[in-house]
């Protein structure tokens, strides 16, 4: 993971000057357009232009998440977005424990809005779960810790339930694809991964290819700024805790 040290000052600052002249040019749209609606943010993020506007790039929700799962957007992946907050899951989840938030000093993460417990939706990615292939793999519903988020078909393959999904990551993060296909150099994403409610991938039905998702992680849908659907209910006692959907 990238750390706070290796974003100059001069970068966060070039960045933020950068969104701030597109907010002047062309309002909120035209920062959205390029700071990329497919970004997973963390808890208390608004839109994608939003919070490119607000974020100063200080890097202290970076620094305050205790599971190192808050990361700078890299300046070759966007220039507009860069080093703002986005979520990596690799090698941990979200539980909601709101540090980050908490850490904020200029808003840009707050509480209060509709996205400050919804933070995704997982899609599956059929040429990369293990499911597919074959049986057996039940791993990212035994471990979502949103009860009815993921659910598996007639196949035993896993589905997604995005009015209970908040995209904390749980799945992601304990999908073993990349090591159970580690023969194969053509699969490079996980068997699920969590998306930007604004992007397309999101607004697929069912499972997606790499191939669709690498094209629609990263096109913003009209509704960017819509609020989610999700009905979830709120984990208080963290990622290994189940919460009842809906509650």
């Amino acid at each position: 993971m990238m750390s706070v040290e290796t974003i100059s000052r001069r970068g966060f600052l070039a960045a933020g000057a950068v969104g701030a002249a597109m907010v002047g040019v062309g309002g909120f749209g035209a920062v959205s357009r390029q700071a990329d609606a497919a970004f997973v943010r963390p808890p208390g993020a608004e839109s994608n232009a939003q919070l490119v506007a607000a974020c100063d790039r200080c890097g202290r929700c970076l620094q305050a998440c205790p599971y190192g799962i808050v990361t700078p957007v890299p300046l070759a992946e966007n220039l507009v977005a860069y080093g703002t907050p986005t979520l990596a899951f690799d090698h941990g989840c979200c539980d909601f424990c709101m540090q980050c938030v908490d850490a904020c000093p200029t808003g840009a993460l707050a509480y209060g809005g509709p996205r400050e417990r919804d933070l995704g939706v997982a899609v599956v990615v059929k040429d990369a779960c293990v499911a597919w292939d074959w049986a057996g793999c039940t791993v990212c519903k035994d471990e979502c810790p949103v009860e009815g988020a993921i659910t598996l078909d007639d196949h035993d393959r896993p589905v997604v339930h995005p009015e209970y999904c908040d995209g904390c990551g749980k799945c992601e993060q304990v999908c073993p694809s990349a090591s159970l296909r580690a023969y194969d150099a053509s699969v490079e994403d996980k068997g699920i991964v969590v998306v930007s409610r604004s992007s397309e991938a999101a607004q697929a039905t069912g499972a997606v290819s790499s191939e669709e998702l690498a094209s629609k992680r990263t096109v913003a849908v009209a509704q960017a700024n819509a609020a989610s659907p999700h009905t979830k209910g709120v984990h208080p006692d963290g990622p290994d805790a189940t919460r009842e959907a809906g509650a």
